[in-house]
């Protein structure tokens, strides 16, 4: 992990754009398999722009912080058995179909490749751990806990009446310090946010957060296809 000032000064002699991942955005990798709303590319995405982090000079700047870290380390266990439940309910939905076929029209079609065997929710936690893995993590700091807790109290998004969300408040927290560092530093590159939280955060045509972004001059995104495409127009 790293110091908001350590990071800053890491990226802002660069040309390269930033893109910060909140905790919801590594388990659509999990869940895109089987959620309507979170589309398939989601994994093609994350590979894409793991390669592309990785290329000399690197193309992107992936960022997270601390807070979305221990989310993930908290969650990601539920997040990989409820892919694992739904493969399995798939599974026997299909060996009932096609014995219905067998019945019904006397035919002998085979079931094909069990994908309970496949151990896709391993594979993908795999993915979304080393996704995880190549980001740079912004180190929880105290005025991040102090901002968030400002958040908390005056219910500013992504805090709400009654839903106070402190954890995604210190999650926004340590992207606003970073990118007002970069600012300050005459850094002139794209600063994306990226989550699909839209309950508390809005949607990038109706961001609940717009304000803060436009005070660093930061985008909100709500899918990882759309950020890649946005880093591969900037190339």
């Amino acid at each position: 992990m790293f110091s908001s000032e350590n990071i800053s000064q890491r990226i802002s002699n660069t040309s390269k754009p930033v893109l910060f991942i909140d905790t919801c955005v590594f388990f659509d990798i999990l869940r895109s398999p089987f959620r309507e709303s979170i589309h398939i590319n989601a994994i093609s995405s994350a590979l894409d722009l793991m390669k592309l982090s990785e290329s000399n000079p690197n193309g992107v700047w992936l960022l997270t912080s601390e807070t979305v870290k221990d989310e993930w380390n908290d969650n990601i266990e539920n997040v990989k058995k409820e892919l694992e439940n739904e493969i399995k309910k798939q599974e026997r939905i299909r060996k009932d179909l096609v014995t219905t076929a067998n019945v019904i029209l006397k035919i002998d079609h085979s079931h094909g490749q069990e994908m309970t065997i496949l151990n896709l929710h391993g594979h993908l936690e795999n993915l979304s751990r080393n996704f995880l893995n190549y980001c740079l993590v912004i180190k929880q700091e105290d005025s991040h806990s102090i901002k968030a807790m400002h958040r908390v109290q005056k219910c500013l998004a992504p805090a709400k009446k009654g839903k106070p969300e402190p954890k995604d408040c210190l999650v926004l927290e340590a992207f606003l310090d970073v990118s007002e560092k970069l600012r300050n530093l005459d850094y002139n590159q794209e600063i994306y946010f990226i989550t699909s939280n839209s309950n508390d955060y809005g949607s990038p045509d109706k961001s609940l957060i717009i304000d803060d972004l436009n005070k660093v001059n930061a985008t909100l995104l709500n899918t990882l296809s759309w950020a890649f495409s946005k880093v591969e127009i900037s190339k």
